[in-house]
């Protein structure tokens, strides 16, 4: 049950990494198409958006019953555009800030969320449940599970050593 639940861990470790790098191509993607400029979206020092990595795993708590790609696809678009808005709210009541903006988008609600940012995240949902989550599973079947739970946690090693160096 041990190695089951160290398996486990260092599995959703990579999901995390891995849809928080993903994010990270989507967020420097979107600026370059409607800014036109190249603005390094990561934390830290690291190509990574964090939001993203617990977003799919929130994501894949609700949903991993579901393989349906149509309920896969609404119930994360709406889940991610609700948490978007509501977190827009918060920031803006509590820091007096504004991350991010859509009033430049078409479909739009007070620049908060919009149609097109929805079915990105329903999208990168599905690429998440289809593709990243059965490919997880196969790296950790069998033998290469061992070796590929000890690359996880080097890799998280040396992201903690690199953020460090860099303070």
């Amino acid at each position: 049950m041990a190695k089951k639940a160290y398996y486990g861990l260092t599995k959703y470790l990579l999901l995390f990494m891995a849809a928080a790098f993903i994010g990270w191509l989507y967020e420097i993607i979107c600026v370059y198409i409607t800014l036109g400029y190249y603005s390094d979206r990561g934390v830290l020092h690291l190509p990574m958006c964090p939001i993203y990595g617990f977003g799919m795993l929130i994501l894949y708590i609700l949903f991993h019953r579901f393989h349906n790609a149509a309920v896969l696809f609404l119930g994360s678009a709406l889940v991610t555009t609700a948490v978007e808005l509501a977190v827009s709210y918060i920031l803006e009541w509590h820091w007096h800030t504004e991350l991010w903006s859509y009033r430049e988008w078409p479909l739009n609600y007070q620049g908060r969320i919009c149609v097109i940012s929805s079915v990105a995240f329903g999208l990168l949902a599905l690429f998440f449940f289809k593709v990243m989550k059965p490919c997880a599973d196969r790296l950790f079947s069998g033998k290469a599970g061992k070796i590929v739970s000890v690359l996880m946690l080097l890799l998280l090693a040396f992201c903690v050593v690199w953020e460090m160096r860099l303070r």
